[in-house]
This record gives structure tokens, sequence and C-alpha cells, in this order.
């Protein structure tokens, strides 16, 4: 008789990574020339380099930008620290939560600044969902069954997420070529 605990992977927790994917879009998706920046392949690294805070500073460097002050709590974790790199490569669990969020009206996409590719932007009720996560006291104009329930530990971590996130500011230009070469020459050092 095999009795396992049900222990659920942060990486695999369904809400926690709809939530981080809208905070990216959010963050990063627009330039300051107001220009649509996040391709697919884009919002895959920076979702890494999100869930993998110590190579940040690593890939700012390379990326010959300033280095940003991180607290130690996000770096130094055993997690933070491996070289698990699934999610560069696994497309299907980026692809479900991406049709999860234009299903929920969530998304807009931008076709115009480069005609070759998708560029992805939260659509207003996509901005209200993640100024939300901030901001439990703004409810009134979202129907009941899309209102998050936002408690005090979550609003630190998505505060935590937002930190790590504007830490990405400054890559936001590079192309997705540039940051995957970066992203390689750390793994070839570690």
């Amino acid at each position: 008789m095999n009795q396992t605990l049900p222990y659920l992977l942060i990486d695999d927790d369904f809400s926690l990574n709809y939530s981080l994917l809208a905070l990216i879009i959010y963050k990063l998706g627009v330039s300051s020339k107001k220009n649509a920046m996040l391709d697919f392949e884009k919002i895959q690294v920076f979702i890494y380099l999100a869930k993998n805070p110590s190579k940040i500073n690593e890939v700012l460097k390379l990326a010959g930008k300033k280095f940003v002050p991180l607290n130690s709590q996000y770096t130094y974790t055993i997690e933070s620290l491996s070289t698990n790199v699934d999610i560069l490569f696994n497309r299907s669990k980026l692809k479900i939560l991406i049709r999860e969020l234009a299903a929920r009206g969530m998304l807009a996409c931008d076709n115009q600044t480069d005609p070759n590719s998708i560029k992805y932007l939260l659509s207003p009720a996509g901005s209200f969902f993640v100024e939300s996560l901030f901001d439990s006291t703004s409810d009134e104009a979202v129907p009941p069954s899309q209102q998050p329930s936002i408690s005090q530990d979550s609003q630190n971590y998505f505060s935590a997420a937002l930190e790590v996130i504007n830490s990405l500011l400054t890559l936001q230009a590079q192309t997705t070529t540039k940051l995957y070469s970066y992203l390689n020459e750390v793994f070839k050092r570690n």
C-alpha cells in the first residue's frame, strides 16, 4: 500500500502561475514608448527568471545592465539556485495559462508592433485583476465569480514577486535570442 502525502509543487499551482503571468504581462508588457514587448518566448524567459531570481543579476551583468539588489530570501533558496530549465521548454503550461487569461477576457494581443509575432498585453480587466492582487478593497467592479479572495500573505507574496519582476525591466527591450544566449552562458558557468 503506497500512501504519499498530497504535496503540491508550487511550480504546478495554477492560481499562482496564472497570477504570476498576469503580473509579468502587467509590468513588462508595454515599453516606456508604449510598444508591446512580450511574445511567447520572452514570457517564458521572464517567468523562468521570476521563479529563479538568483539568475537575474548574472543575466543583467551579461546584458551590460546595472546590478539590482534583491532580497536574499528570494535568491538563496534551493529551488532558485537549481538549474531546472523545464519551464523554458515546456510550452504547454504557458499555453494553458495564456488561454485562461484570454478566456476570462484579461488578455489583449498586438500584431501591429511586429507583424511577424503576436505580443501579449493585458486588457483593462486583466490590469484590474493584477491591481486587485495588491488592494483587496477594490472588488466592486469584478463579478463575484472572478473576485480574488486575497489574504495578507498572498498580498505579501505578490508584492515580493513584483519586486523581482521590476528587476527585469532593464531586460525588457532585449531580443529573445539575446535573453536565451545570456541564460545559456549562466547555465554553462554553474
